[in-house]
């Protein structure tokens, strides 16, 4: 038996001139990793329109999300949560985790740790993205601890996961980038400050909580190139749209479907 999804992301809804998912679905349920937009009323009616053409629409926030919040993150979480709660068949993901037909789903959104190169200064990098979003230097700081946070806390459901005998399998999501090994292919963003907030090393550590080798999947967004690759026999995938008028974005843009196997 199999569990099927669709998997959407970066949607970027600023940037393009409609979202209409109407006809689209190619199964009951759908994962959204984040960056929907950063006007919180268009990720709202982005979930909500979601919401009608899925059964269950399971999503994690993006840094997009808190563009405009990034001095205090953990009001910025908890409005974004009270925005979402009303929401018919939508499960915000953050300290949540859903099981359903053997499946286990958790989700965070990661952040950046600011090491991905470890040739790269980290407090450069760190520099490097609060002049880039305008935010403070403790905003910058926080938001490497939201990372830490972020991965103990899939460290440590993971963890319990190992003793629920009706879990089989495990879908991680972030919203960044899981490893560097997945983008280290990149010529340009290697050697770039941009690399160092593509994603978040200490969430690897999560799989050494996999003593039951549950984890099959895990899907994440942020990079605006598709991915669908496997790496030490979990598969690693993304969908994302990107920004409109750039380079890395589908203007002819459709969900992932992706079947995870339940033994």
């Amino acid at each position: 038996m199999n569990f099927n999804f669709d998997l959407i992301s970066d949607i970027h809804r600023e940037t393009w001139p409609q979202f209409d998912w109407t006809g689209q679905p190619t199964s009951q349920y759908c994962i959204v990793a984040g960056d929907i937009a950063r006007d919180r009323a268009l990720v709202v009616d982005t979930l909500e329109h979601l919401s009608e053409v899925y059964t269950g629409v399971f999503y994690i926030d993006g840094n997009d999300e808190h563009k405009d919040h990034a001095e205090n993150l953990n009001r910025s979480y908890a409005e974004l949560a009270d925005l979402i709660s009303p929401l018919k068949n939508v499960v915000y993901m953050q300290d949540n985790v859903i099981v359903m037909n053997g499946i286990a789903i958790l989700a965070t959104n990661g952040w950046w740790s600011y090491d991905f190169d470890p040739s790269l200064p980290v407090d450069q990098s760190l520099a490097w993205v609060q002049q880039k979003d305008g935010i403070s230097q403790q905003a910058a700081i926080n938001i490497n601890g939201t990372a830490y946070r972020d991965a103990g806390y899939l460290v440590n459901s993971i963890s319990k996961l190992q003793t629920y005998n009706d879990v089989k399998s495990i879908i991680i999501v972030t919203h960044t980038v899981p490893t560097p090994e997945i983008i280290q292919h990149d010529l340009e963003l290697k050697d770039t400050w941009r690399y160092n907030s593509m994603g978040n090393n200490y969430v690897n550590a999560a799989l050494d909580s996999d003593t039951e080798r549950k984890i099959k999947l895990w899907c994440f967004g942020h990079y605006h190139r598709p991915v669908d690759t496997v790496i030490d026999g979990i598969r690693y995938v993304s969908n994302p749209r990107g920004r409109g008028n750039t380079e890395y974005s589908q203007f002819a843009y459709y969900p992932k479907r992706i079947s995870v196997p339940v033994n």
